[in-house]
């Protein structure tokens, strides 16, 4: 390697690093959110839909709804589902691609800001066989991490490259840009992609630190103004979609998933510096690694406990002390700043967040940590062949040690049981660990193990409403009706909107034969929910097997809700030929082949009316 350029060599070993610690994890399924996002999702199945990802918070839905807004990484799954459908091995395959591509432009970028080879290779190829990467590169979802850091790698690049006067000037600042704004649109956390170039600016000028910050901050100032009017795009985009510039106005942070969020700003401030250690010493020895984190695995810190106070105090210190070695362009000073900045908008330091702690949000800040290893154990050794033997074992052992751990924790991600089985094991204290072994285990007909976890999510966090719902569905399963009413009951009383708690009250009241406490579930679910599919399909269905005349009612009530639902369409066919409208009956059916030709529940039934036969009223659950 020259001082600014990635020779092929070095190029084709970090390459192979990546290759080898991640090639196991390419036969995994589609687990936990890849089945609703990628395998599920009905927006990337076709051209036609595209401006559905655009339209629509992450996870679909109604506009004014949800938490994050990431069309460029839809749209990257769109693309490959156009090409080979649900075949999962080529995403798993892209997202070892883009970690390759992280890994080169983190080597040519420490390169470029004029950090010396054997540290630019050597935190390369520590970032490459981190272990603690796996959720990122694994899980197909995971790629929000891997496409967002490298949009962002490369917005960095080419505005350093337009600050410091090389190549065509304003090309670059645009292209900067671009690559900026869609790196944002990917994942929020790249937002942070401006203060990263700020750092290195100052990394890379002369003088005394106040004479360097300033000098990054007059270098930077173009590509510092377009940021911030790309933010102001992204927001304007995100207000139009979700409600808010962060989050629709009506969708809170579940607890669950971050019991920092309803927390005062300095109390959380405090826990988000607790937190943040967490992350440093699972980069540091990632011997222990996790999927989740959430309720109550995480306590949070109050004012009588030593760390929350420890914790302020010994960041705060570290920062200072890298600042101070920063003059010096200490790589190690360089690098726990790197950490600090590209953790900072998942960290909760200034806002609440989505999540209390994540492995896959550690990706991009985990590269500074590596900076920091890497500086140590080469040395100040300027060139490649300047590396001692000693060194050069050790990095090797190093990386070969995380490479191992890697290999072995990829087969976690493999599936649905393998990834739920980890979680309940590393993470007992986790209400969201069993909750979601349980609902994996009711999914797959097993209600005994999925009732045990139910309840362990309930005693761990007793305000866990989907918990409380889901022991209710796996009580009904087992025939406990009367304990399965008082399940779904109680997931009401916590939060007294909640649809899926009207839905499956209604339905163990229908198995109990109470059907007018049933009737009364689902019509004070709809008041609350009025857009409600599935509470206005299981009335529509009350009240046509009670052939009252107020079914036709609900029929075109459910229609109107979501004309496109195969089986709320296919059950107004039943409530039309029994009620001695066959034509419409068949018209119905045949509408809901249009909509989806291979249908089988339609075919069937067409021929039924082909024939004459009567048909069933089918009875589903949501």
């Amino acid at each position: 390697m020259t001082s600014e350029r990635l020779r092929l060599p070095a190029a084709l070993v970090l390459a192979g690093a990546c290759l080898l610690s991640y090639a196991n994890g390419l036969t995994g399924a589609f687990t936990y959110d890849d089945k609703a996002i990628v395998r599920d999702n009905p927006r990337i199945r076709v051209p036609a839909r595209v401006d559905e990802i655009f339209t629509t918070q992450y996870f679909g839905g109604r506009q004014g709804t949800g938490t994050a807004y990431r069309p460029v990484l839809l749209l990257s799954f769109a693309v490959q589902w156009w090409i080979h459908g649900a075949a999962v091995v080529p995403y798993h395959a892209v997202n070892v691609l883009l970690h390759v591509l992280v890994t080169l432009l983190l080597a040519r970028l420490f390169l470029r800001i004029g950090l010396a080879p054997p540290v630019s290779f050597a935190a390369a190829l520590l970032f490459a066989m981190h272990p603690i990467h796996v959720e990122a590169v694994t899980s197909v979802v995971g790629r929000g991490e891997t496409l967002a850091a490298a949009l962002a790698l490369g917005a960095i690049c080419l505005a350093l490259d337009a600050a410091e006067g090389r190549g065509r000037r304003w090309l670059g600042l645009a292209l900067a840009l671009v690559f900026y704004a869609l790196a944002n649109l990917t994942k929020e956390s790249a937002s942070v992609a401006a203060a990263i170039v700020f750092l290195l600016l100052a990394w890379r000028a002369e003088g005394g630190l106040p004479a360097r910050l300033q000098a990054a901050l007059v270098r930077g100032l173009p590509f510092y103004a377009g940021c911030a009017a790309v933010l102001w795009g992204v927001f304007r985009l995100r207000t139009a979609v979700l409600g808010g510039a962060f989050r629709a106005t009506a969708t809170g942070i579940f607890e669950v998933e971050n019991p920092l969020a309803p927390l005062p700003p300095l109390v959380r401030a405090a826990n988000a510096c607790a937190v943040f250690f967490r992350y440093l010493w699972r980069m540091i020895l990632p011997v222990r690694l996790s999927a989740d984190e959430s309720a109550w695995s995480i306590r949070p810190l109050g004012p009588h406990d030593p760390g929350f106070w420890a914790a302020p105090a010994a960041l705060g210190a570290l920062a200072v002390l890298a600042l101070a070695r920063f003059r010096t362009r200490s790589p190690a000073a360089l690098g726990f700043l790197l950490v600090c900045l590209a953790a900072l908008p998942t960290s909760n330091l200034l806002f609440p967040t989505g999540t209390i702690f994540a492995e896959r949000l550690a990706y991009l800040p985990s590269a500074g940590l590596c900076l920091i290893a890497a500086s140590w154990i080469v040395g100040p050794a300027r060139e490649i062949s300047e590396v001692s033997r000693g060194r050069a074992l050790l990095l090797a052992a190093v990386a070969l040690a995380l490479a191992g751990r890697a290999i072995a924790r990829n087969p976690v991600w493999a599936s649905d049981e393998a990834l739920f089985t980890d979680l309940v094991r590393v993470s007992p204290r986790s209400a969201k660990a069993h909750y979601d072994f349980a609902y994996m285990s009711l999914e797959e007909g097993r209600p005994g193990p999925a009732f045990e976890h139910y309840v362990h999510a309930t005693e761990i966090y007793p305000g866990y409403w989907d918990a409380w719902a889901g022991k209710g569905r796996a009580e009904r399963a087992l025939g406990r009706l009367s304990d399965s009413a008082k399940s779904y009951a109680e997931s009401i009383r916590l939060v007294p909107t909640y649809e899926n708690g009207f839905f499956g009250l209604g339905l163990a009241r229908e198995e109990q034969g109470n059907r007018a406490g049933a009737e009364e579930a689902y019509r004070t679910g709809l008041r609350h929910n009025p857009q409600s599919l599935p509470l206005a399909y299981r009335m529509a269905l009350l009240l046509s097997a009670e052939n009252r005349p107020a079914a036709l009612y609900a029929w075109r009530r459910a229609l109107a809700i979501e004309p496109g639902s195969l089986p709320a369409r296919l059950g107004y066919s039943d409530w039309l030929l029994a009620n001695g409208h066959p034509d419409d009956a068949r018209r119905e059916v045949r509408e809901v082949l249009r909509l989806a030709p291979r249908y089988k529940p339609a075919l069937e039934k067409l021929k039924n009316l082909e024939v004459g036969s009567g048909l069933q009223i089918p009875h589903q659950e949501r």
